[in-house]
């Protein structure tokens, strides 16, 4: 199927704030997906528990 440019969806445009935020953003996010791995491995590398490994690694993260 062609899509013309009429039919294309814009392109989300990017406010100055959230430029400068994003590399804290990324940096967090990077510190919660390594504590959510490590509290997967700690408890024994069983899958099914990442939705509660990430919740837990976010409120870890957070605390500090």
């Amino acid at each position: 199927m062609i899509v013309s440019n009429s039919q294309k969806q814009p392109k989300a445009k990017t406010s100055p704030a959230s430029k400068s935020a994003a590399p804290e953003v990324r940096a967090a996010h990077e510190k919660i997906r390594e504590r959510a791995f490590n509290i997967y491995q700690d408890r024994g590398s069983e899958p099914g528990h990442d939705v509660q490994d990430w919740l837990r690694a976010e409120l870890q993260i957070h605390e500090r």
